[in-house]
């Protein structure tokens, strides 16, 4: 070390910092509480006894779900047509995608972003929101009718079909969906 040429604390030699553990302490924290809020949810979710948990979607999921549509726009565009919201359109152009072949049966993502939109359809007449569903099989994305345990799972409902060779069609699958679901609902003994 340099000894110090003046007295004046203005002109002094620069003080080595130290590293403070207060400091220390804050980092600790910072990154602790965290991991520790992750690893409860997570513990929480690998608990053999909780029945399920629902929970909203993330932005990963609506970000992820946004990409899925947009898989299935560019499909609907090879065929000239698009994504309208409208649930009989929609359905025949899906139905079109498959009956063309335009997805092999072992593309589960694309046949679970084909069922991403099916479950858009299913929302909109239904008036059922889009959640996430965690149960002892794992995480889903579902779909919940308000705060009552009412769901569907939409996501595999073209996938699962296709993979085992049903050539069951949309339309009637979407109706009976509607049908079966309206029953469990308040007041469905005004739907039969």
């Amino acid at each position: 070390m340099v000894s110090q040429l003046s007295t004046s604390e203005a002109v002094s030699q620069p003080q080595k910092k130290r590293f403070s553990t207060h400091g220390l302490r804050r980092l600790l924290v910072f990154f602790t509480l965290p991991a520790l809020s992750v690893c409860t949810s997570w513990s929480v979710a690998q608990n053999p006894n909780f029945d399920v948990l629902i929970e909203s979607l993330t932005a990963i999921d609506r970000q992820f779900m946004a990409d899925q549509r947009m898989r299935v726009e560019r499909l609907a565009n090879r065929l000239g047509r698009g994504l309208t919201g409208v649930a009989d359109r929609d359905l025949d152009t899906l139905q079109r995608i498959l009956d063309e072949r335009l997805v092999p049966a072992e593309d589960t993502l694309t046949l679970q972003a084909m069922g991403v939109v099916f479950g858009d359809l299913l929302s909109d007449h239904l008036d059922m929101d889009w959640v996430v569903y965690r149960d002892h099989k794992g995480r889903s994305r579902a779909l919940r009718y308000r705060q009552m345990d009412v769901y569907l799972f939409p996501v595999t409902m073209i996938s699962r079909r296709q993979e085992g060779g049903s050539e069951r069609r949309l339309k009637p699958l979407f109706d009976h969906t509607v049908r079966d679901t309206r029953l469990l609902l308040p007041g469905g003994k005004w739907f039969q």
